[in-house]
């Protein structure tokens, strides 16, 4: 900001003025907490409406551009309350500032099609939508997070994305360097501006089957990343197995169905399993308890018995051995099934036990079986008393199928033979149901599962057979705070197969109600540990999503695309993932007349046909005639004038005048905006009487000004000259996107590789060989002949002149120059204001200035005196030697040939100075600059390598 203090508001002198970053901690800095006298403050210049004395919230703003003061004798009154108003403000703020925000919050700027690398789909929110003109390989931006579903079992990803504004004719479209039409499966649909899947209308092109999925806003869990569904008896022991209880002392081996299993020497007790289906290392840690239990129970032994009927015995014949009876005692209750005679079955009391496999019971008869033929299945249910094993105890260690005990020592190895079935529960807290994952927004009405079993479904025990998992899912309402309302839905799904392909299924669920939930999933089936060869069939939660519908019907003046990708082989050997194409902006065209179409105040189009343009004049009205990037009225745009260029630089080459670019940055100006288009078509833009037009970049023999010290500021004149060395640049590389390969490509000059310093160059917009070759020697001869920078300050004349524009500096910061006023005229024979001198053997020219300021050149030849030349014809101009009514004396330039051309400049900037003058800065012109122009494109393979 800029204030202005007078200390004599009705004196004639300037004001005293300072540029504060804060107005209010100005004020205070300046005055304190008591102006020496009446102060009358002013956000802008001083009115009753600006005037802001009284206002503390406009002084503590301080958004104001310009600031006035009046400072007049005085009592300061109510400005002193005011001020300490002020003090106890900006203490307030100093406490608490407010924080700096970075320009580019939470952004990515640039779109993918301008990278150079990284070129992939992004989502780029808050950003500017693409605005692409000509053709460009488009990268689209994600509108939609893409998601995935099953169908019969194949892996489906959906996606939307946004091209860019505005309409486009859209080719070649690609998955990667894949085209979707050779994936099969895929499916891509191209949806016109102001048209999208969800108003039924028929897609512009459709590549595949056509897609019948609406645009839904899809937020995806992150927390559901691949979740192993483990059913309970994996993460929990059997109600009931066989298991050995060590007591603590040395290490030994025993057999069982894991192997052989070492028990190793330890202070404290250890229960090992037989089985391990689970494995003890799989669901317990130390620290937990374990609570063991059925050592009192009845429990099942397989044999074959034999029985007396007469003295009501029971004889154990099992062939390894006596094992049923071992543990048996008298009193104890048996109870026998399986026999074929009824009365053998039932439960008795042991009465006596004369040997180890021998028993006699109570019981009223029975009769005599010699246990041939082998009855399907005997069991002998018994009782054993064993104290001291059963209880809670907390696992000090974890071994492999086994678990250390804490407290007292088991009395003795019990379960190495026979085996003992006991119940021993691990207190883990595991259970099979997931943790709760919680969907918060509050539009979702549906919620979708992928449950996915990614090594396939089946069962072998020497032959694939099929095989299937149930699980559960469960999705309870929230409360707008996100507590559990208590109301649960549940659903259930299936995945079976018989294949080792991945198997996988979407669980779509319609909630009952709209709004946060929160949901979890269980395998239900258990697994199976029986199985007598290989069970295949881990079920994963891989995705959740959380859905809500979209409202809308279209997303305005976006042209879209909607895919569908199938994870095939074909389409999973794409490394790069990336959905692509060769996108080509609709504009009307100039006809030379008017345009051949026109949009309406959104960009729908509305009359007239849209044509594939990238035609600098093209693209700069559609540019300006945009209303969010240059609102501007038809009246502005100069099109005649620019259609002209455009047709001299397609002389140059056809592909010379055009734009190929995407602009993505919401920073740039309409004035940047317009010199990035014309610069790719070597042009620069310009405003003129209100119009935008076109300067071309040319060869050019003549110059249309000259300025010597007659129309120039006295003294205000710079030149600049550099001369080649070691350290400056002596070659180019120029850098552009070429359609063949649709990747950057670069020529590097000069060709034969001698140069020591490349200057790089990647001008937007260039996507032609032959439009990058033309701008490359032109880069390349300025770099080598632009020598000279002129800087000074001209008569107001200049305003008429162009960019690009060749003109005539005679150097004023020579001690001699011969330039100034023609003062006499002799027939042929001019009479200059000053002496001039001719070298010998080189041609001459005198350059007149004509009323208009356009310039003429004449070849001279000495005359009778110094400041005397012969004309070698008739000016076209009557010249003016004399001051008068008319205006002044006609002014000249004197040189040589070789002279001449050293005044020769090219205009580059020009600006105000003042009233009177204005800058100038220029180039020195060189015809070598333009000498690639006419000649012949060389062939691409040959350049770019």
């Amino acid at each position: 900001m800029k204030v202005s203090v007078y200390e004599h508001p009705f004196a004639p002198c300037a004001p005293k003025v300072y540029e504060p970053v804060c107005f209010a901690e100005w004020l205070l800095d300046r005055y304190k907490t008591r102006p020496p006298g009446e102060l009358q403050i002013y956000a802008g210049n001083p009115s009753g409406e600006t005037q802001i004395n009284g206002d503390l919230a406009a002084i503590m703003r301080g958004d104001a551009e310009a600031y006035v003061i009046l400072e007049c004798p005085g009592d300061p009154g109510t400005l002193t309350s005011l001020f300490i108003s002020v003090v106890l403000s900006v203490a307030s703020a100093i406490l608490a500032p407010s924080p700096d925000m970075p320009a580019n919050v939470n952004r990515t700027q640039q779109s993918p099609n301008n990278a150079l690398g990284a070129r992939e789909n992004q989502v780029r929110l808050l950003q500017r939508v693409e605005d692409i003109y000509g053709t460009q390989k488009s990268i689209p931006s994600s509108l939609m997070q893409p998601y995935v579903k099953y169908q019969s079992n194949q892996r489906i990803e959906y996606g939307y994305y946004c091209i860019g504004r505005g309409y486009h004719d859209v080719s070649n479209l690609r998955d990667g360097d894949t085209p979707i039409g050779s994936i099969t499966g895929a499916s891509a649909a191209v949806y016109a501006p102001f048209h999208s899947p969800n108003d039924g209308s028929a897609p512009q092109l459709q590549i595949g089957p056509a897609i019948i999925d609406d645009v839904v806003s899809v937020r995806r869990a992150v927390e559901t990343d691949g979740i192993t569904l483990k059913a309970m008896n994996q993460m929990q022991l059997p109600a009931s197995d066989y298991y050995m209880y060590a007591k603590a002392g040395p290490t030994r081996t025993v057999s069982t169905e894991m192997g052989m299993l070492e028990i190793p020497g330890n202070a404290n007790d250890q229960v090992l399993q037989f089985v391990g289906k689970p494995n003890f290392n799989a669901i317990s840690e130390v620290g937990q308890t374990i609570t063991i239990s059925g050592l009192d129970e009845y429990f099942s032994l397989n044999g074959f018995v034999e029985v007396v009927g007469s003295a009501r015995r029971y004889i154990d014949n099992t062939m390894d051995g006596p094992i049923l009876f071992t543990r048996l005692r008298v009193g104890d209750q048996v109870t026998f099934s399986g026999f074929p005679d009824a009365v053998n079955n039932g439960t008795f009391t042991v009465e006596t036990k004369t040997l180890d496999n021998e028993i006699t019971v109570t019981s009223g008869s029975q009769v005599d079986w010699n246990g041939f033929p082998f009855p399907p299945s005997i069991h002998v249910d018994g009782v054993v008393r064993h104290p001291g094993y059963e209880g809670t105890r907390t696992i000090t260690g974890v071994l492999n199928g086994g678990v250390v005990l804490d407290g007292a020592t088991f009395p003795e190895d019990y379960g190495m033979e026979p085996r003992i079935m006991t119940t021993v529960v691990v207190h883990n807290g595991l259970t099979d149901w997931t943790d709760w994952v919680i969907l918060p927004d509050p539009s979702r009405n549906q919620v979708w599962f992928n449950i996915v079993a990614t090594q396939g479904m089946y069962v072998d025990n020497g032959g694939r057979a099929p095989t299937s998992v149930i699980y559960n899912v469960e999705i309870e309402q929230l409360d707008s705070l996100l507590n559990p309302t208590g109301n649960v839905e549940s659903a259930t799904g299936s995945l079976n197969g018989a294949t080792t392909d991945e198997v996988g299924e979407t669980l779509e669920r319609v909630t009952g109600w709209t709004g946060p939930a929160r949901v979890r999933v269980r395998r239900f089936t258990p697994y199976n540990w029986h199985f007598n060869g290989t069970v295949i069939d881990e079920i994963k939660w891989v995705d959740l999503y959380g859905v809500s519908p979209v409202s809308k019907t279209h997303f305005g003046n976006k042209t879209t695309i909607h895919t569908v990708t199938r994870a095939t082989p074909r389409a999973t050997a794409v490394r790069n993932r990336q959905l692509n194409c060769i996108a080509t902006r609709l504009l009307p065209r100039w006809t030379g007349s008017g345009f051949s179409g026109a949009f309406d105040a959104e960009g729908r189009h509305v009359s007239g046909t849209l044509m594939p343009t990238a035609f600098i004049h093209d693209v700069i009205a559609a540019v300006c005639l945009d209303p969010k990037i240059g609102n501007c009225s038809p009246d502005e745009l100069d099109m005649v004038q620019m259609s002209a260029q455009v047709d001299l630089i397609y002389g140059m080459h056809p592909e010379a005048p055009t734009f190929n670019y995407t602009f993505d940055s919401d920073s740039t100006t309409l004035e940047e905006t317009l010199h990035i288009i014309a610069n790719a078509g070597f042009c620069t833009a310009y405003r003129q009487n209100g119009q935008i037009r076109l300067s071309f970049d040319r060869a050019q023999t003549s110059s249309t000004a000259l300025y010597s010290h007659r129309n120039k500021r006295p003294h205000s004149e710079t030149i600049t000259r550099t001369f080649a060395n070691d350290a400056d640049y002596d070659g180019i590389e120029f850098v552009y996107q070429d359609p063949d390969t649709q990747q950057p490509e670069t020529i590097t000059l000069p060709l034969d590789g001698n140069f020591s310093k490349l200057k790089k160059f990647e001008i937007p917009g260039i996507r032609s060989f032959a439009q990058a070759w033309l701008r490359a020697n032109r880069e390349y001869r300025k770099l080598l002949g632009q020598r000279v920078v002129v800087e000074t300050e001209v008569t107001t004349d200049a305003r008429a002149l162009l960019p690009n524009v060749r003109v005539d500096i005679v150097d004023n910061t020579r001690f001699r120059s011969f330039d100034g006023e023609v003062v006499g005229q002799s027939g042929l024979e001019l009479t200059l204001s000053c002496d001039v001198e001719f070298t010998p053997a080189a041609n001459h020219s005198i350059v007149l200035v004509r009323r208009n300021g356009s310039v003429q050149s004449i070849n001279v030849v000495p005359g009778s005196e110094p400041n005397r030349v012969v004309l070698q014809h008739a000016p076209s101009e009557a010249i003016k030697t004399d001051e008068g009514e008319e205006g002044i004396r006609t002014s000249f330039s004197f040189a040589s040939d070789d002279m001449r051309q050293a005044q020769a400049y090219l205009v580059q900037e020009i600006s105000v100075s003042d009233r009177q003058y204005m800058r100038l800065r220029a180039i020195n012109y060189r015809a070598d600059y333009f000498a690639m122009d006419t000649q012949p494109i060389p062939a691409k393979e040959g350049v770019i390598n």
